[in-house]
């Protein structure tokens, strides 16, 4: 039988009914045999009381928009919402204890997507999330989703986790540092062009600023975009689809060689202090997702007379060649229903809603408050998505990174991809330090892979 698709209006009435049923259920006893005395008023039901819930969530900067709804979902679901906000370590640590414990647990837990992933070990008897793809397919939202950014936390065509973000990574640059090289980055399609220009700047300047102090062309992590970026590029992931190690397929290899062409102009970033050097212009360039936008939008809010001149710019990244996707996503954050949730039910509407729904601009405001991108489709024809932003010299953000979302290439994970992740990332630390080749870091770090694969398997 066909699975009916509800409008956002019966989805929220329904939605909005859904706890009272749970709770009248509950509270029903036997019926009576004793009639009503007739011609006596009728007497009104007594409400139903709120239900408690629990929401679990890491991200700081999350947490404005979640305090203001709170009363909306209170009344949308009538439900009593507690939320709890807690560190990646203590939530890692916690909530496999209540998994455990068989109490303690939230209603919905929001994750690092890593770490949601790494729960996807066995089939559905083991995972211990609720399928989100019936919910989804059954609501409002289905059509105007991203649904390919339910594709990383998903396991035989189950959905295990909800997307908060899309994360598509552009390039932002100091327009003016570059163009005191003679260089207009705008113009930048490939990654040889890049290379070229990085070249020139360090002829003119050695690499360091008037006063003596380094400079870098680009500011990154060493496997958070740059090396991703030309994975994507080469149409490669982490983890195959079976979930082993692609270290040792050579478009890895060749991702990985052509970033190391960039050691003398690379600088680890600074978390501290990166607002200040891509605002002065000692860092050239950064790869940036859209929550790294935010921080430094945020960072010079306060600084009208330079905002009044900014020199900050953004545009696609280089490719492997011109007509690669030219972009990759840095992080994400997921939401998932634990099946031993007695509201599991509810807890699936009220996620849902909470991620997805705009009736009231929720996911403009989203954006306009921390950069971050809404995996929401119908969303993005909202007037905050088109509007010039003074950091940007008057640049269209939320176009720049539509237009890189609407390029990102959909990639799976599994729990396996967080092992190889790690696996790769102390082996590559040494072959950029020239400690070693890159064929040793690469035959290391799958070996590490394989082992740490096969030990953690049961």
């Amino acid at each position: 039988m066909e699975k009916r698709r509800f409008s956002r209006r019966e989805f929220l009435k329904i939605a909005g009914l859904a706890s009272a049923g749970i709770v009248l259920a509950a509270c029903g006893g036997k019926p009576t045999d004793t009639p009503a005395t007739e011609g006596a008023p009728a007497e009104a039901p007594a409400a139903a009381e709120p239900t408690a819930f629990l929401f679990w969530f890491q991200a700081e900067n999350h947490e404005p928009e979640y305090a203001s709804r709170v009363e909306e979902l209170n009344e949308k679901f009538n439900i009593d919402l507690t939320y709890e906000i807690m560190s990646r370590d203590a939530m890692t640590q916690k909530f496999p204890a209540t998994l455990m414990a068989g109490s303690g647990f939230p209603d919905i837990i929001e994750q690092n997507a890593d770490d949601v992933v790494g729960f996807l070990k066995g089939d559905d008897s083991i995972i211990p999330f609720v399928d989100l793809k019936p919910g989804l397919e059954a609501g409002p939202y289905a059509d105007q989703v991203l649904t390919t950014r339910f594709d990383r936390y998903s396991k035989d065509g189950k959905y295990y986790g909800a997307p908060h973000d899309v994360h598509p990574v552009v390039m932002l640059y100091n327009d003016r540092a570059w163009k005191e090289f003679g260089v207009d980055l705008a113009t930048i399609k490939t990654y040889d062009e890049f290379l070229d220009a990085a070249m020139v700047v360090a002829d003119e300047t050695n690499m360091e600023m008037p006063d003596g102090r380094p400079r870098a062309v680009i500011m990154d992590c060493l496997s958070c975009t740059n090396l991703p970026a030309r994975m994507m590029d080469l149409g490669i992931w982490w983890t195959d689809a079976n979930g082993d190690p692609e270290l040792k397929n050579p478009a890895f290899k060749e991702a990985a060689a052509d970033f190391m062409r960039f050691h003398d102009y690379h600088m680890d970033i600074d978390w501290g202090n990166q607002v200040a050097m891509v605002k002065e212009g000692q860092v050239l360039t950064q790869f940036c997702p859209d929550w790294l936008y935010g921080i430094h939008f945020q960072g010079t809010a306060e600084d009208t007379a330079w905002l009044a001149d900014s020199p900050m710019r953004m545009t696609s990244l280089p490719g492997m060649t011109a007509d690669s996707p030219r972009t990759t996503s840095w992080g994400g954050t997921s939401a998932s229903v634990p099946k031993l949730s007695s509201i599991s039910d509810l807890a699936v509407d009220v996620l849902l809603y909470l991620y997805f729904e705009d009736g009231d601009g929720q996911m403009g405001k989203r954006f306009v408050d921390t950069g971050i991108l809404p995996p929401m489709k119908s969303a993005w024809d909202a007037d905050v998505f088109h509007e010039p932003k003074d950091y940007l010299g008057g640049q269209v953000a939320g176009e720049i990174f539509i237009d890189a979302a609407n390029r990102l290439p959909s990639y799976s994970e599994q729990w396996t991809t967080q092992l190889v992740t790690s696996a790769w990332g102390g082996q590559f630390a040494s072959a950029w330090a020239g400690e070693i080749s890159l064929d040793e870091a690469i035959d290391a770090a799958y070996e590490q892979a394989v082992a740490d694969i096969e030990q953690n398997a049961f």
